[in-house]
């Protein structure tokens, strides 16, 4: 959902500055609207979709770069721009695109309790299914158990929730990661029997150093993060 957001956000920008400019004007600046636009695409990609810092990071440095090329370009067309009709016309369109830019550059990122409640069906369906096969004796806590359900629900949650995988770490408490950055690691705790991460005690994975910290989303469900 996500991700068909942010493409179809790209999309409508690219589609209003055409209409802006016109067909007859934009030859002149669509190079460098294009490499912004890649930029912008980035920068959303990596706000919104992303939940892994370290990647964020290296996708935000490209990005940057690419915004720059081309705010360079369309400040040497608006100073050799001749004042006509058409010039004024392909102004505007620098001016809206570069404001959209600064827009996205400062808009704050998706956080991990916002994509679980984008996504919380797909987390419940695949708890719910992991705490299910414990039931049943086919997993034991610390092991990683799959299906054909489980597979696809995990991989729609790695592409457009940023989830890298999940933790069954107590009978009645599964992680679902969202990526590490150097000594630090977050995502989502869902639990079930009453749980309480915060309170009870937890076997951590031994990736983590046991300053693990939760902040209550809603029943069952907490964000908690690990090290520095």
């Amino acid at each position: 959902m996500v991700l068909a957001i942010v493409i179809i956000i790209s999309l409508l920008l690219g589609a209003t500055v055409l209409l802006i400019c016109g067909k007859e004007n934009i030859e002149g600046i669509i190079i460098p609207l294009l490499v912004l636009w890649v930029g912008d695409f980035l920068l959303l990609y990596a706000k919104f979709v992303v939940g892994d810092s370290t990647s964020t990071f290296f996708l935000y440095l490209p990005a940057m770069i690419l915004l720059g090329i081309p705010v360079i370009w369309f400040i040497t067309i608006v100073v050799k721009s001749n004042g006509g009709k058409g010039s004024e016309k392909i102004v505007r369109a620098i001016v809206f695109s570069l404001t959209m830019t600064i827009i996205i550059v400062f808009v704050p990122s998706l956080k991990s309790e916002g994509k679980f409640k984008l996504y919380q069906n797909d987390f419940f369906d695949v708890s719910d299914a992991i705490f299910q096969a414990y039931d049943d004796g086919k997993v034991s806590v610390g092991e990683h158990y799959s299906s054909k359900e489980i597979m696809g629900k995990m991989e729609k949650l790695e592409r457009s929730a940023g989830v890298y995988g999940y933790d069954l770490v107590d009978k009645d408490v599964i992680y679902f990661n969202f990526g590490a950055v150097f000594h630090s690691i977050r995502g989502i705790a869902i639990c079930r029997n009453g749980k309480d991460p915060s309170v009870d005690q937890i076997l951590p994975p031994s990736s983590f150093d046991g300053m693990t910290t939760y902040k209550y989303i809603t029943h069952g469900v907490y964000h908690f993060s690990d090290g520095l």
